[in-house]
């Protein structure tokens, strides 16, 4: 038992120790306290060793080698690939010798006990590492692999009179091995908080008498496959969007990402570009000399209004960033339907460090940082706002500090 505690203190401090670089498919989170989860799971432990009647399928009667086992699991998410698991098992195992084989392994015994393992595993989520990242994505496939220790406690019985024969031990301690693993597995994601899933995985341990007989293949395994519930405790994720046409989307973006600009060809000059104002139709903030322009004096007049009594809300939000002459480019870091966010709010929960510009265009609440005049200047930037995380921003162009919308409205 002293040593079974040692390890289990080697293994802890492993799992604390280990740094972490948190990304998820939802809420980003940074820090040692960010992207972590528990789970649950059981199903059947199968042995494979001397004391088995097939070599891989399991029997149920004479005795029944079906037995099971439970699992609880600590996880640190590392990335959208890379994760990084503490795992507990118990359960019971067992095996069963009919018949005399294999190096003159006696027959007629079967043996049964319990195990309780420790290991340290990663899984490496497929699904990101082949296709990328994808907030919206809801199915994964992954592998682990890993390793810990195994101690059991078996003993060894006649098949017929069922009368003791030996135990695992001449003390009547448990035992205790190295142990590696490596499985398959695939789970769904419930919602922001929970996954279902399911877990194959076969252990391999550095010992030959979980059966309590020594011969044939010099290491015993164990098999367990099991459903395991998950819980997550990040943040969750408020970006869930809507649309009529499509049910909830996680990630920043709106369902229907504005296409990347592409640069103007050199051939046609920015005076060409302003002799065609009738091919762009952007949204405009109306201003107290548009308001003075759109209507004579009188007719406020005649309602008992002026134009310096106009609502500021109807004016250029402060928000909105700087307005640069002619044609310049900012780039797009977040995206909502309603107005629930601050520009402020943004900063904070991408964690950026410039200022954020709020404005309101195509039935959008958008977010943008920066203002350049080249689209190198404004792809550069976008490189860098990529690499701190916020991996759907993109470029948007403006005229006179007015967007430029990529879907004008007819």
């Amino acid at each position: 038992m002293t040593k079974m505690l040692k390890y289990s203190g080697i293994l802890l401090l492993t799992l604390l120790t280990v740094p972490s670089f948190p990304q998820t498919q939802g809420v980003l989170g940074r820090g040692f306290f960010r992207n972590w989860s528990i789970g649950v799971g059981g199903g059947p432990n199968i042995f494979f060793g001397d004391l088995k009647v097939n070599d891989f399928m399991p029997v149920s009667s004479n005795m029944n080698e079906w037995r099971y086992a439970g699992t609880f699991t600590l996880t640190k998410q590392l990335g959208y690939v890379f994760t990084l698991r503490g795992q507990v098992m118990y359960g019971e195992i067992s095996g069963t010798n009919r018949v005399y084989r294999r190096d003159n392994n006696p027959g007629n015994q079967y043996f049964e006990g319990n195990i309780l393992e420790y290991n340290l595993n990663t899984t490496i989520n497929f699904s990101n590492f082949v296709l990328g990242h994808k907030p919206t994505r809801k199915f994964f496939v992954y592998v682990t692999l890993g390793g810990g220790v195994t101690t059991w406690g078996t003993k060894k019985k006649d098949l017929t009179t069922h009368e003791l024969i030996c135990e695992n031990t001449t003390t009547g301690k448990w035992s205790i091995a190295a142990m590696a693993m490596a499985g398959l597995g695939a789970y769904v994601n419930m919602g922001d908080k929970v996954n279902l899933g399911i877990e194959w995985t076969i252990r391999g341990v550095n010992s030959d008498f979980m059966d309590a007989t020594v011969g044939g293949f010099r290491y015993d395994m164990y098999s367990l496959a099991q459903i395991t519930l998950t819980y997550n405790f990040n943040r969750k994720n408020p970006a869930v969007l809507k649309s009529p046409n499509s049910g909830p989307q996680m990630g920043p973006m709106p369902p229907k990402p504005e296409p990347p600009i592409k640069p103007a060809e050199k051939t046609q000059p920015e005076t060409e570009y302003k002799k065609l104002p009738e091919l762009i139709t952007p949204l405009r903030f109306p201003t107290r000399d548009t308001i003075k322009q759109a209507a004579p004096e009188n007719e406020f007049d005649s309602l008992g209004m002026s134009a310096e009594s106009i609502d500021s809300s109807l004016l250029l939000d402060e928000e909105s960033g700087p307005m640069m002459r002619g044609l310049s480019y900012r780039v797009q870091v977040f995206a909502f339907q309603t107005n629930e966010y601050t520009a402020e709010s943004v900063r904070r929960k991408f964690n950026l460090q410039e200022p954020v510009y709020k404005e309101f265009t195509d039935e959008w609440y958008r977010y943008t940082v920066g203002s350049f005049k080249t689209l190198k200047e404004a792809k550069a930037h976008l490189n860098k706002i990529r690499r701190n995380g916020v991996h759907d921003a993109f470029i948007a162009r403006y005229s006179d500090g007015i967007r430029i919308s990529s879907h004008p409205k007819h």
